[in-house]
C-alpha cells in the first residue's frame, strides 16, 4: 500500500474514531433540552417552538422547549454555559444575553464568547415600534404632537441593555422625545402591560405584535430596518420618517457549552438548516415577519463579532448601563 494512501486512510479511520466517540452518529438516544431566556409569548420562544416540533421529529427524541426568564437571558444562557457540552442541552438565543449583556454588565458570571458555542443563527427581524390604546398614536408627527408639556412617555422592553431598550434610548436621543425605560422579564409581559395603557410605547419584533396590530389594538409607528416589512407593508421605515440611524434588528441562533464536539455541532447545524429550508417552517417564520437565517460555525462566530462592534458604539452613544 502506498504511503499516502496508507495516511489517507489512517486519517480516515481516526475521523471516524473521533466522531463514534463524540456521539454525534447516535445523537440524541434522549430528551434535548432548548432553552429560552424569556418568558412565554415573545419571539424567542416562537422561534423555538416552531423548530422544537421539527427537530423532535427528525431526532426521534422529544425537544423540550424550557423557559428561564430574568437577568435579560443570562439565567438560559448561564444554565447552558454550565451544561455537560453533549448537545443535551441548548440555548435559542436571542442577541443580548449573547451579544450585547458583555457590553452594558459589570459583572456577569458566565463569558458569551468563551463558554457558548455559537452553532447556528436561525432568524432575524426588524424591531418595530408601536403605540398602545393610551396613546393611539399611529405616526411619528402625531407622537411628537400629543407629548403632553413636562410629562414623560414610557417604553417597555424585555430587559435592560438589550436591542429594544437601545432602540428606545436611541429615539430619545434622535427625536428628543422625553421617553421612560420600563424593563420586563420577556415581551409577552410588555405586550400585556401595553395594551392594558401600563406603559406607551414599545419596539419589538412582529410575532408577538401582529395579532394585536391587525385588530387595530396597537398602532405601528415605523420599523427599525432598511425595508418595510412585508407583513406591515404600510409602515414607513425609520429612514422614511428622518430616522436614518434607528437600525436595529433582533436575531436568534441555537448555542451550545463550549467544548461542543465540533461533529456534534456540525450536526445539529446542519439538522436546523434542514428544518429552516421546510417549507413549512420558513412559511411560518415569515408569516410572523421572522425572516429564517443559515449562518453556522465560524461565520455565524465572525456575524456575531461584527454585532458586538455595532452594539458598542450604540451603548457609548446613549451611556446605557445595567448596573452603577
Amino acid at each position: 500500500m502506498p504511503v499516502r494512501w496508507g495516511l489517507r486512510v489512517a486519517v480516515v479511520a481516526f475521523a471516524a474514531i473521533v466522531i463514534a466517540s463524540t456521539g454525534a452518529s447516535a445523537y440524541p438516544d434522549k430528551p434535548v433540552k432548548l432553552l429560552v431566556g424569556y418568558a412565554p409569548g415573545g419571539s424567542t420562544d416562537i422561534v423555538a417552538r416552531v423548530l422544537a416540533p421539527v427537530l423532535s421529529a427528525k431526532w426521534g427524541q422529544p425537544v423540550v422547549v424550557e423557559n428561564k426568564p430574568g437577568a435579560s437571558g443570562m439565567v438560559a444562557a448561564e444554565q447552558t454555559a454550565r451544561a455537560v457540552p453533549d448537545g443535551y442541552t441548548l440555548l435559542l438565543g436571542y442577541t443580548p444575553e449573547v451579544s450585547i449583556n458583555k457590553l452594558v454588565f459589570h459583572s456577569m458570571r458566565y463569558d458569551p464568547i468563551a463558554d457558548l458555542t455559537p452553532v447556528i443563527l436561525a432568524a432575524a427581524a426588524p424591531l418595530v415600534l408601536v403605540s398602545g390604546p393610551k396613546l393611539a398614536a399611529g405616526d411619528l408627527q402625531t407622537l411628537r404632537a400629543q407629548q403632553p408639556p413636562g410629562a414623560r412617555l414610557s417604553f417597555g422592553s424585555p430587559g435592560i441593555g438589550g436591542q429594544q431598550h437601545m432602540a428606545g434610548e436611541m429615539l430619545c436621543k434622535l427625536t428628543g422625545l422625553p421617553l421612560m425605560h420600563v424593563p420586563y422579564r420577556g415581551t409577552a409581559l410588555a405586550v400585556n402591560d401595553l395594551l392594558g395603557g401600563q406603559i406607551d410605547l414599545f419596539f419589538a419584533t412582529t410575532p408577538p405584535l401582529l395579532q394585536h396590530i391587525k385588530s387595530g389594538k396597537l398602532k405601528p409607528i415605523l420599523v427599525a430596518g432598511d425595508k418595510r416589512e412585508k407583513v406591515l407593508p404600510d409602515v414607513p421605515t425609520a429612514a422614511e420618517v428622518g430616522l436614518p440611524a434607528l437600525q436595529l434588528a433582533n436575531w436568534f441562533g441555537v448555542f451550545a457549552p463550549k467544548g461542543l464536539p465540533a461533529p456534534l455541532a456540525e450536526k445539529i447545524a446542519a439538522d436546523v438548516m434542514e428544518a429552516l429550508k421546510d417549507p413549512a417552517v420558513a412559511g411560518t417564520l415569515e408569516d410572523q415577519g421572522l425572516t429564517p437565517q443559515s449562518l453556522k460555525g465560524d461565520t455565524f462566530r465572525k456575524f456575531i463579532a461584527a454585532e458586538m462592534v455595532k452594539y458598542e458604539a450604540i451603548v457609548a452613544q446613549t451611556g446605557i448601563r445595567a448596573e452603577p
